[in-house]
């Protein structure tokens, strides 16, 4: 009698630690965390007028509903550093994907380096190359085009990529300080022009 009240309790023990872990456990925990964020995410204001001028220069523009980051992943560069999209935290972000096969990425990678001086200290602009050849000859492919290093951040490993539901290149990430997805725009478009001056100007005032 006591061995069948000692195996009810342990077997009531396991059912409690069991359900606790279910109710607490890692799973819980990473769900709450992502209800949490999704509470606390506030969509970019840029007023429709403005993103509407803009997007008429690219295929599709998307304006971020839910926070979604972009993978934290080791993108290389020809010095043989490397570097992480967790970097760049603290300003926003504008994340191009490009390649050098790519004609409409290759065309537009100026503009994307002139919209890099207009806001200097404002907004980062970083490219990533989908290449599996060595940065030095993504380097190489840039200089005698007299572009800078903002383009040799290098996917070597498809990783960063694989995960964003790429329907095509070029494909552009604007990213929060916080490291939070804002705007997709697929592709390509004059960067230096005034309506994407115009819509940075808008942007950056909210201080995302």
């Amino acid at each position: 009698m006591q061995n069948k009240i000692f195996l009810m309790s342990v077997g009531l023990a396991l059912f409690i630690v069991s359900a606790v872990g279910g109710y607490f456990g890692p799973k819980a925990y990473v769900h709450w965390r992502e209800e949490k964020a999704r509470a606390a995410f506030v969509p970019p204001a840029v007023p429709q007028v403005e993103v509407d001028k803009f997007s008429a220069h690219f295929q599709k523009v998307f304006t971020a509903t839910e926070p979604k980051t972009l993978p934290d992943v080791p993108l290389h560069m020809p010095s043989g550093k490397i570097v992480r999209i967790s970097d760049f935290k603290g300003m926003p972000t504008l994340v191009n994907m490009w390649a050098t096969w790519c004609a409409p990425c290759v065309v537009e990678l100026p503009s994307l380096e002139k919209l890099a001086g207009f806001y200097k200290g404002r907004l980062n602009v970083i490219a990533v190359a989908l290449e599996q050849r060595p940065p030095a000859e993504v380097a190489a492919f840039l200089e005698k085009r007299a572009l800078g290093d903002f383009a040799a951040h290098v996917d070597l490993t498809g990783e960063f990529s694989e995960n964003l539901g790429l329907r095509g290149i070029p494909t552009s990430f604007l990213i929060g300080s916080d490291g939070q997805i804002l705007y997709r725009f697929e592709g390509d478009a004059d960067w230096a022009g005034p309506e994407s001056k115009s819509f940075f100007d808008v942007f950056l005032l909210q201080k995302r």
